[in-house]
């Protein structure tokens, strides 16, 4: 507040100050609205291109369950540019003024102001490079990463591996939906034997040198060897009893008692596996739009025991209101739910495993360029 006393005073007084903060604001304000806009927007367009990536996926996960072609754009480049000031002025200000027992006062307000105007540019992944990249088979290079990294055997193997020493896992999930029922039951069983051994340290993936080579071995702890749960995970293997390491082979077909043979998914299999746990609306079920899944006698299959604990994809005729990530198609909405902390999870794990494949790809990434302009 600022005391005045008279009218031509006033207005001299209003004059001289707003020439004053004019030029300190345009001196010295650039210098702090800067790094202030780029934190602001950084974290906007963050949170922007992390929600639209989670809809991507989600929606080629319905598409494929419709046998609908998916597609994926990755975002290459982010220029925005902050302009200050609009097309009539560089800010906006107020006064205010008042009598008051000491005299006449006014008071006033500066308000800077600036706009975003950015370009967004989209990149398709396509082309050899990337089919072949999310067609090929998970290496073990990839699940000892995993396994590393934390995340549960059982996670990992249920998502990754279609076949464990003849123990399938619905490989023909891997593809579009199978009008047949799947095998997948004494996989279950086998991926949480594993876990249980896992949480007590009795079991790992490691790597060992076997004939002056490094082999990923699935090795047990020597306590663990009389465990009713290392017992039974042997017996379904069809393993040598009392060993402590078994070799990790990849696509395999003669058993080897002493070695563990597995066949690991694809990406792109990944992607039609978890397509599968999309609950589709009855009505297109009815209309015949996807297929449907039974057994040799007829009865129709539900995937929901495959997916229990893992992955569930929901729809809803109304929009969901509690979502992590939602989108809207063919008249449907499909999400999954925040409260899904088992599909949530799974979903990270999946979205970890396709950033490794497809870092394959020389792609650029995103950049995010804050010009201040005006």
């Amino acid at each position: 507040m600022i005391p005045y006393g008279n009218n031509s005073f006033s207005l001299r007084l209003k004059i001289l100050v707003l020439l004053l903060f004019t030029m300190t604001f345009t001196t010295m304000g650039c210098f702090n609205i800067g790094p202030h806009a780029m934190k602001n927007e950084w974290l906007k367009y963050n949170n922007v291109i992390s929600n639209i990536e989670d809809q991507q996926n989600l929606l080629n996960l319905v598409k494929l369950r419709y046998n609908d072609s998916p597609k994926m754009l990755a975002v290459t480049n982010i220029n925005s540019q902050l302009l200050l000031g609009s097309e009539d002025s560089g800010m906006s200000y107020s006064f205010s003024e008042g009598a008051t027992p000491l005299g006449n006062r006014f008071s006033f307000f500066l308000f800077p102001k600036y706009e975003d105007k950015p370009t967004i540019t989209y990149q398709p992944l396509q082309g050899e490079k990337f089919v072949k990249n999310i067609l090929e088979q998970i290496s073990l290079d990839v699940l000892m990463l995993l396994n590393n990294s934390g995340w549960s055997v059982e996670r990992i193997f249920r998502l990754c591996i279609q076949d464990i020493n003849g123990i399938r896992n619905a490989p023909g999930a891997s593809g579009p939906t199978p009008d047949y029922a799947p095998e997948y039951k004494d996989f279950l069983t086998v991926a949480e034997l594993m876990r249980t051994l896992q949480r007590q340290n009795f079991i790992n993936l490691n790597y060992e040198l076997i004939d002056v080579e490094s082999t990923l071995v699935l090795s047990f702890a020597e306590e663990a060897l009389e465990l009713p749960e290392t017992l039974k995970l042997i017996e379904m293997l069809r393993l040598t009893p009392n060993k402590t390491d078994y070799p990790l082979v990849i696509n395999v077909m003669d058993h080897n008692p002493n070695h563990v043979s597995i066949r690991t998914r694809s990406v792109m299999g990944i992607l039609y596996l978890l397509s599968q746990s999309v609950e589709v609306p009855q009505e297109d079920v009815r209309k015949g739009k996807l297929t449907t899944t039974k057994y040799a006698d007829g009865r129709p299959f539900y995937w929901s025991g495959l997916f229990s604990n893992l992955f569930q994809i929901k729809s809803s005729s109304e929009k969901p209101s509690d979502a992590f990530v939602r989108i809207k198609y063919r008249g449907s909405w499909f999400y999954i739910d925040d409260t899904d902390v088992e599909s949530k999870r799974t979903y990270s794990l999946f979205s970890q495993i396709f950033a490794i494949q497809a870092g394959k790809i020389k792609v650029e990434r995103p950049t995010l360029t804050l010009p201040i302009g005006r």
